[in-house]
């Protein structure tokens, strides 16, 4: 049943992130055709802002999610509600507290926003409108925890693929036909209301009890275990959404908006690939949560060297793809050379493409592991090498120097998990799983020094070359892949793990 639904989960996860991808690129396209990349830069630098003030929602959803596991496992409907009624309690007042943060930013935005031609009264209001989606989302979604925590996030998945599918192609309608952004901000805010309220309808329908007790306290022992979690998530987070969202605000920062225009775009199609290893890590949580129960350390490690092996499938092939294919895309499919970076900043944006995706399967055994205290020193010190980095390249390196100490930053991470993971919770060393990581880094970077001249020969241009060195370069990558792991047990048992899974599927 857990692989089950963890398929299933991750099957409409990567789905939905897949059809993001087509609507999303078409979006983007219309958002710098028909706006400039300006725009473009100035909406990236405004969402990382608002993603910033967000951190005031404190990790509670985390914590929350985490504690969720047992009382599902235990069908205990009392410490269910409990949680779901602390949840609701929080993200009002957090909703609340982000919008006071976000009006006291509000006046002072556009001191990031270097070299703009937009009047100040428009930079706000575009401010103010993606305000006003954050704080809408946090009063109207955190009832989607309990579906996640229940192994039900393909619904959530689904909805949201929705949602999303409709704000890009009314976004690109909107500015095809009338070139206002504010518009568009306006429906799509209209839409994600829609969603929120129905994922709430079906919660309450699907677990009537929320209602019943719906004033039902949580015993004082889970409120100060949720809230010591609290404590340490939130620093966590903090730290977490600096590391995630100060690059483009940097870009634009110390460069220009227009740059940081250019590097979103880029961002876009690394970020849309990462995406759907992203769904797939989030899909596995649930399942890991319930396996981490059992307390089996040496399984724990197996499933962690398991799911490592199979991100490592998938991130070198795609790094592998994105290298060869993201410059053909960008100047002959998607926009125009104008759009182009140079290929120095190419090398350095797929390097953190890769090292992103590795660290994911120790971010999702970290996150149920209920090491929260750990956690907060990592992100701690993740974010301080990142933006020091970050700074000092910058200046150095142009843009691929940001790229380059986000790099840094996230091999720290991967670095501190791992020693908290193996020397905390399995009291084992971890020099194995170091060898395994080491290994697929010099495996991915050896199969694009082979591929990339290949496909450069290949490509004449035009949508059937651009198809052609896509197959050429995926199909190169997955086949050395497979030829040098053809006898590891990692191989075999991610194959035997998916065909149980399929059998009973079927049965």
């Amino acid at each position: 049943m857990r692989i089950r639904n963890a398929l299933k989960n991750s099957f409409f996860g990567v789905l939905g992130q897949i059809a993001l991808i087509v609507v999303g690129f078409f979006c983007q396209r219309a958002m710098n055709l028909l706006m400039g990349a300006e725009l473009v830069g100035m909406s990236g630098v405004i969402s990382n802002v608002i993603a910033i003030l967000s951190v005031s929602e404190l990790g509670i959803a985390t914590a929350v999610v985490y504690n969720l596991y047992a009382a599902i496992a235990g069908q205990d409907e009392e410490r269910i509600a409990g949680l779901m009624n602390l949840y609701r309690k929080a993200y009002i007042a957090f909703a609340l507290v982000i919008l006071g943060l976000g009006m006291g930013v509000m006046p002072f935005i556009h001191h990031i926003l270097k070299e703009v031609t937009f009047s100040l009264g428009y930079i706000r209001l575009v401010f103010f409108l993606w305000l006003v989606r954050t704080v809408l989302s946090y009063l109207l979604s955190y009832k989607r925890s309990i579906l996640i925590a229940d192994q039900k996030e393909y619904l959530v998945s689904i909805v949201m693929l929705v949602v999303n599918v409709l704000n890009y192609t009314s976004t690109i309608a909107i500015l095809e036909f009338t070139r206002n952004y504010v518009l568009a901000l306006g429906f799509n805010i209209g839409v994600e209301v829609a969603g929120n309220l129905w994922l709430a309808a079906y919660v309450n329908r699907k677990y009537p009890f929320l209602a019943r007790l719906r004033k039902a306290p949580l015993e004082p022992a889970m409120v100060g275990k949720v809230v010591d979690n609290i404590k340490n998530i939130f620093v966590t987070r903090l730290f977490t959404k600096l590391l995630l969202s100060t690059d483009k605000i940097i870009a634009s920062g110390m460069i220009t908006t227009v740059v940081a225009g250019l590097f979103t775009n880029y961002c876009l199609v690394t970020q849309s690939v990462l995406n759907i290893l992203v769904a797939l890590a989030g899909a596995l949580k649930p399942t890991l949560g319930h396996l981490f129960l059992e307390k089996d350390r040496e399984k724990d490690v197996r499933v962690l060297r398991q799911i490592t092996f199979l991100f490592f499938l998938l991130s070198s092939v795609a790094s592998v793809c994105v290298f060869c294919l993201i410059t053909p895309f960008v100047r002959d499919l998607w926009l125009n050379e104008k759009y182009l970076m140079e290929m120095g900043f190419v090398a350095a944006s797929v390097g953190q493409f890769f090292v992103t995706a590795m660290g994911l399967p120790l971010e999702g055994v970290m996150s149920v592991t209920g090491l929260f205290h750990k956690e907060r020193n990592v992100a701690i010190v993740t974010t301080l090498v990142n933006l020091a980095l970050s700074l000092l390249l910058v200046g150095k390196m142009g843009v691929a120097g940001i790229a380059v100490g986000t790099i840094a930053a996230y091999l720290v991470q991967i670095g501190c998990r791992m020693g908290v993971f193996f020397r905390e919770y399995v009291k084992q060393s971890p020099i194995s799983y170091l060898a395994d990581l080491a290994q697929y880094g010099a495996v991915t970077a050896a199969e694009i020094a082979l591929v990339y001249p290949l496909t450069v020969r290949i490509y004449r241009g035009g949508i059937f070359s651009f198809l052609l060195i896509a197959v050429t370069a995926a199909g190169l990558a997955l086949a050395i892949d497979l030829l040098l792991y053809s006898r590891s047990w990692k191989l075999r048992s991610v194959l035997e793990m998916v065909r149980q899974a399929m059998v009973k599927k079927a049965g």
